[in-house]
């Protein structure tokens, strides 16, 4: 069996698209008006859009490291049904395709705690109790990111679901917290960018000059690849606006490879001059 893979010198990259729903539009768009978006991204009669949870996979100097676990397989059948989930065992159906067991992942990032993105860092046991998926490995999280998810505004408490890291720290200990700008490992940097939320990180894997960035909810699908494209869930979007703007900058000048968080159609590429989307065929 054939299994895409993109090599950046010493990175071996692999796709992983952890599950398949649906949001709604103008929760991924907010003020950009539904005339402009909905030529982008086609909305169905119940205004809901296609998204996938979109991560990487990555061997780097020989370990195993995985960057988001999507929506995971915890949901309540009336949520799934709402958000209209496929594919929810895309993550360890991604790992089995690669020969990688649960327990040979090293290192686990998340972006930010939001169900969509940390829902599969843990998991039901055939008791119904909580267990982690990954169990020997370190999992890096902003801890700005950690204390808000615990103690959400208003207006985010929905978004986060404390089953799905509260374990994390409850008896295992095998979350690494981190405070702003960091390399966590050789070659893996993660870079505080808030907006989004207050904890919100992007993954950046380097490989001497060559690059690879994970954007989390900085950069959700390839309409928002214009800078003022953001989505109304943002909590700061002025901060979104100047992370996406130096994100966008750096990734053009040094031909970055991107990977976006909510892209269902090519959500591997390169951005080019003004602004242009080049997916990057290995990854396809």
């Amino acid at each position: 069996m054939h299994i895409s893979a993109v090599i950046l010198g010493d990175l071996e990259l692999h796709l992983l698209v952890a599950g398949h729903w649906k949001a709604d539009g103008g929760l991924m768009f907010g003020v950009v008006p539904k005339v402009l978006w909905e030529k982008k991204k086609p909305a169905d009669a119940n205004n809901m859009i296609d998204m996938a949870c979109v991560g990487l996979i990555a061997k780097v100097n020989g370990r195993v490291l995985i960057c988001e676990t999507g929506i995971g397989t915890k949901l309540s059948e009336k949520r799934a049904q709402q958000v209209v989930l496929r594919e929810p065992e895309g993550l360890l159906h991604s790992l089995k395709r690669l020969g990688i067991r649960p327990e040979e992942v090293d290192a686990v990032i998340t972006t930010h705690l939001h169900w969509d993105h940390a829902g599969g860092l843990t998991r039901r046991d055939e008791q119904g109790g909580l267990e982690l998926t990954f169990k020997n490995a370190r999992h890096f999280i902003q801890q700005s990111e950690w204390d808000f998810a615990l103690h959400p505004d208003q207006r985010s408490e929905s978004a986060f679901i404390s089953d799905d890291f509260t374990p994390l720290a409850d008896g295992h200990q095998v979350v690494e917290f981190v405070d702003g700008d960091a390399e966590v490992l050789p070659g893996v940097h993660l870079r505080h960018v808030g907006g989004h939320t207050p904890g919100s990180q992007v993954l950046v894997l380097r490989s001497g000059e060559l690059a690879c960035a994970v954007t989390g909810d900085l950069v959700c699908q390839t309409p928002h690849l214009r800078v003022p494209w953001t989505m109304s869930a943002d909590i700061d979007p002025l901060r979104v606006l100047q992370e996406k703007a130096r994100l966008f900058e750096e990734a053009e000048r040094h031909r970055w490879l991107l990977v976006l968080s909510h892209e269902p159609d090519e959500p591997a590429g390169y951005l080019e001059e003004g602004g242009r989307w080049r997916p990057e065929p290995g990854l396809a």
